[in-house]
């Protein structure tokens, strides 16, 4: 009779349709909210690519729309009660924090919470991804949230999803949560769409071509060659001391290059290096990398030279600026109309009528040449007054007797009155040092 063997599985089937599926938004009448994703879980999955798993271009680009958006803080108000409020509030870090999620998510929101007696309220940053959309039993039922800390947990004790009311002007003394959604023409879902959706094949394709690369680097000998021993097969603990020994000794940067010396008893028994294939993985990689790049620029609806650098080509100051106003008027100015109407309107039950605007890139730069007029005027009016000429003869006093040393006292010089730094340090009595070397015998 034959012998049987039990024959052990040697390969793994590998999936590959790996590419980016829509979110879908089931409800979950278990729990009464609408699920984000096939497992819940689609905020996640945005903000790995932001933070870990994503294209660094993906990354640069959120930060800069952020930046150009709310990260200039808005403009000087009249009103000082309001202006008081707003700081109160820490409004200028509230902008920040929900523009961020407004780039990433396209939404945000926060929680109202009105004070004891109704006349204010105060509002604070909550996570959009943290935000599921609750499922009403009837119509009569107000519109409804729930909040987990992980929705990963939301079944484990301390990640309970706890419930809060949609945000009604009228009600003045529950907390509440306001919750924003961007307009797409998809707008009958629950969750919003990103606007940078068709690029997130690209985003993660940018990520995995960085990934083959370094793993290139890393691994050193694999996946270039098969070792193959002929001499009969060890057992497991076996396999797997050989494994970290080799992995060890030959992976890694540094061991590139390492010549393997083996022993073995006959031709039959000497181990065999079967070389592999590659099909020219890294030269695609290469070829796909200025085509990852245009993609993810063009599906965040942002200028490629304001983004992708190209040697010799980084284009003049006065095209960037066209640039910089393009992107201005078709991007940033509708991102920030978005969130001026919401506090605008938000702030108006508390009879504040003055409207919040926030500051453009070119506001900042009007204030920077307006400050720079003031401090030069400033310190015309210091050197050519009496009390400049006693204020630079106190420094020139303080200096020989000794309680400022030449050093600090030249750099007062400089940045109070304007004047040289050769001509203070030489005002407050250094010797003028004479070079040797050029001096002609």
């Amino acid at each position: 009779m034959e012998e049987k063997r039990e024959m052990k599985q040697t390969f793994k089937i590998v999936q590959f349709n790996e590419a980016y599926i829509p979110p879908t938004f089931n409800i979950n009448k278990k729990d009464n909210f609408v699920e984000w994703g096939s497992r819940n879980d689609y905020p996640r999955y945005l903000a790995d690519l932001y933070n870990h798993n994503g294209s660094t271009s993906h990354k640069a680009i959120i930060n800069k729309k952020v930046r150009l958006t709310t990260g200039y803080g808005y403009k000087e108000l009249l009103n000082e009660q309001f202006k008081q409020y707003l700081d109160k509030i820490k409004f200028k870090k509230l902008l920040r924090q929900i523009d961020s999620d407004l780039e990433i998510y396209n939404g945000f929101c926060f929680e109202v919470i009105p004070t004891n007696d109704g006349t204010e309220f105060d509002v604070k940053y909550i996570p959009f991804s943290k935000i599921r959309v609750g499922v009403k039993e009837d119509e009569k039922e107000s519109d409804y949230f729930w909040y987990s800390k992980d929705w990963a947990l939301y079944k484990k004790e301390g990640y309970e999803p706890k419930y809060i009311k949609k945000y009604d002007p009228t009600n003045k003394k529950e907390r509440q949560l306001y919750y924003y959604k961007s307009f797409n023409l998809d707008n009958e879902n629950y969750y919003p769409i990103v606007n940078y959706s068709n690029s997130l094949n690209y985003i993660e394709l940018d990520y995995q071509i960085s990934t083959f690369h370094l793993n290139q680097v890393k691994q050193g000998f694999a996946p270039s060659f098969i070792l193959n021993f002929a001499t009969g097969i060890p057992s497991t603990e076996e396999m797997d001391e050989f494994y970290k020994d080799f992995k060890r000794n030959y992976s890694s940067a540094e061991n590139a290059g390492k010549i393997i010396i083996t022993y073995s008893e006959g031709a039959d028994g000497k181990p065999e290096l079967i070389p592999i294939t590659l099909n020219d993985s890294d030269e695609r990689f290469v070829l796909l990398q200025d085509m990852v790049e245009k993609n993810i620029v063009i599906g965040h609806e942002i200028p490629p030279q304001l983004i992708i650098l190209t040697p010799g080509k980084l284009g003049s100051t006065e095209e960037r600026q066209e640039l910089m106003v393009e992107f201005q008027n078709s991007y940033i100015t509708p991102r920030q109309e978005e969130i001026e109407d919401v506090f605008n309107e938000l702030f108006k039950s508390l009879s504040f009528s003055e409207p919040i605007k926030l500051k453009e890139y070119k506001d900042i730069e009007v204030d920077k040449q307006e400050d720079l007029g003031v401090q030069e005027k400033a310190q015309a009016e210091l050197k050519g007054s009496v009390g400049g000429v006693q204020g630079i003869l106190s420094i020139q006093q303080s200096v020989s007797q000794g309680f400022t040393t030449i050093d600090a006292g030249a750099a007062i010089l400089e940045l109070i009155y304007g004047i040289d730094a050769g001509q203070a340090r030489r005002m407050l009595g250094e010797p003028i040092q004479i070079n040797t070397d050029e001096i002609i015998e």
